[in-house]
């Protein structure tokens, strides 16, 4: 009998250990640390900054990819970019439902994107709108975020996309990064 309480034991021992290695995080996004430069295995031409200071960000460029606009904010860590990047995610890409005018705005196209959007360039101007001091097209309008690792990326969508085209098109862009950046290890 006491052989066989013993190897009860270690069978429960052994069923213990199985499960708690098993139940470990695999490489997960959390684990993936970006830098700026790991966009250009993409394609990405970087452009410019934000003019936003975002809190706790490290640093936020703009730039190019296939066609659109791609934002990025970086932060020191994962756990930083899971809580202020959902929240400047939101606010950057915060579509209203009814249009909200200004003296800025005058009923453009940015008009319908939340305060705090970001919408440094006006595009689609002739010389008689710049005159009056009016914008056709506020641009960069990003549409979709994603957190993933210590970055938040945000995407514009090319013309004839929508809300769930640039979603799947920004999965595949990270997808891709995630490769070439293990790739280039």
């Amino acid at each position: 009998m006491f052989l066989k309480g013993k190897n009860s034991i270690f069978f429960l021992m052994f069923i213990g250990l199985f499960f708690l290695i098993n139940c470990q995080p695999t490489t997960q996004e959390e684990d993936f640390f970006y830098v700026l430069e790991d966009f250009s295995l993409i394609g990405w031409k970087k452009k410019g900054g934000f003019e936003t200071v975002f809190s706790k960000s490290l640093d936020s460029k703009w730039g190019y990819i296939k066609g659109s606009d791609l934002g990025v904010i970086f932060y020191e860590n994962s756990e930083i970019a899971k809580i202020e990047g959902e929240k400047i995610g939101y606010e950057q890409t915060e579509f209203l439902s009814e249009s909200s005018t200004s003296i800025k705005d005058k009923g453009d196209t940015g008009s319908f994107f939340g305060p705090k959007v970001e919408k440094t360039d006006c595009r689609g101007f002739d010389q008689k709108t710049l005159f009056r001091g009016e914008c056709p097209r506020r641009e960069p309008l990003y549409t979709v975020y994603k957190v993933d690792g210590n970055v938040v990326v945000l995407l514009e969508p090319l013309r004839d996309e929508n809300l769930e085209s640039t979603k799947i098109r920004l999965e595949k862009l990270l997808s891709e990064l995630k490769i070439r950046k293990l790739e280039s290890k």
